[in-house]
């Protein structure tokens, strides 16, 4: 095992509400060297949510006082600061969203946006944000840039509008962008907005009005995004364990009200139980998420997240593994079936697909595309 793999185990064991035991070994085994781990925590953003379960792990394995007191520290130094930063977000999503109720505009809050008024992570505080994710109907599109662009944000990474989101907007002084949505992901067809706003929650919280998914909806977009719509990331072999742990915490918060037959009969629909039964194969080994599904996993599943551990191993092999992923992303099934509908032959909608592909990109755009790293 390489000694990134071994940092990659350390740090989910110490995300697993059952540390100790079995997982005290891995613990013990990494005590005496903690470079690594936090170092692969601060690359998955996990550095707070890490200082929040440490110390109950190491506790649980016996190990507390084996914690050096400079990485306590670290790790406490930069708990505290998300724990300022989450609060300032939060005042930034209470301001834009006043705003925008002040027009007859209630948002949908997705991902971490939902998480800000959400009960189901065990620390609120440890979660890191990388954006605010508000979705609006597409017609109050207009309107909900207008409001943003009078309360002094600006546009940072615009899209035309060809996907998911309009653009990233910005404003001097705030902690981060607010991603504009009328879409939850490119793919629409697997998953809408108008649909999910049918079996959304209401809320009203402090002194605001905006929606949030229903919890099965909250699950099937986290996996949608980390597996399919995210760079196609199920394709390229890349497992998020931060999207991970934050699939856990829903599991475990909210149960029974997750529809996973559902969630089954969708991935079946759009041919991808692979991505579904993979992922949930990895929340199962590192995070001790129990199976929710009636169906085993399958053997290319478990082949698949085996696959995911070595690239994670080797960097050289994950970086030269993205050509074939993007390539995969590109031509999957459910993304031509989309697109020209479910008839006729797989090899008349690959051609037609190809064609599609290179006259849209051009040659020179297609070969960037296969090696679009982000």
């Amino acid at each position: 095992m390489t000694r990134r793999l071994r940092a990659m185990r350390l740090v989910a064991a110490c995300l697993r509400p059952d540390a100790g035991g079995t997982v005290g070994a891995a613990l013990r085994g990494a005590c005496a060297d903690w470079t690594a781990p936090i170092a692969f925590a601060n690359e998955q953003l996990l550095v707070p949510t890490l200082h929040a379960t440490l110390h109950a792990s190491l506790g649980a394995a016996g190990l507390r006082a084996e914690l050096p007191a400079e990485v306590g520290e670290y790790l406490s130094h930069l708990y505290r600061a998300n724990a300022a930063r989450n609060d300032a977000i939060r005042r930034q999503a209470r301001h834009a969203v006043h705003a925008l109720n002040g027009a007859g505009i209630v948002p949908m809050l997705l991902k971490g946006g939902a998480a800000l008024y959400l009960d189901y992570h065990p620390d609120p505080a440890a979660r890191m944000f990388r954006d605010l994710d508000l979705l609006v109907p597409r017609l109050a599109l207009a309107d909900a840039v207008g409001i943003l662009r009078a309360l002094g944000y600006g546009v940072e990474y615009f899209t035309n509008g060809d996907f998911h989101a309009f653009a990233d907007f910005t404003r001097p002084g705030d902690p981060c962008a607010i991603d504009l949505h009328f879409e939850l992901i490119d793919q629409s067809y697997m998953l809408s907005a108008a649909e999910i706003r049918s079996r959304a929650r209401s809320l009203a919280v402090d002194g605001i009005r905006f929606l949030v998914p229903a919890p099965t909806d909250l699950v099937l977009h986290n996996i949608l995004h980390q597996q399919i719509h995210y760079l196609g990331n199920f394709y390229r072999g890349a497992l998020d364990l931060r999207q991970l742990y934050e699939l856990s915490c829903l599991v475990r918060r909210y149960g029974s009200e997750i529809d996973w037959e559902s969630i089954e009969r969708r991935a079946a629909l759009h041919r991808i139980d692979t991505a579904l039964h993979s992922y949930l194969y990895a929340a199962q080994s590192l995070l001790g998420v129990p199976w929710p599904l009636e169906a085993r996993p399958s053997r290319r599943a478990a082949l698949h997240y085996r696959r995911c551990l070595a690239q994670i191993a080797y960097p050289t092999l994950d970086r030269a593994m993205i050509p074939w992923g993007n390539l995969r992303a590109c031509f999957a099934w459910h993304r031509m079936a989309g697109l020209y509908g479910d008839g006729g032959p797989l090899a008349a909608l690959l051609l037609r697909h190809a064609a599609q592909f290179v006259g849209k990109k051009k040659v020179g755009g297609a070969f960037q595309r296969l090696f679009r790293v982000r």
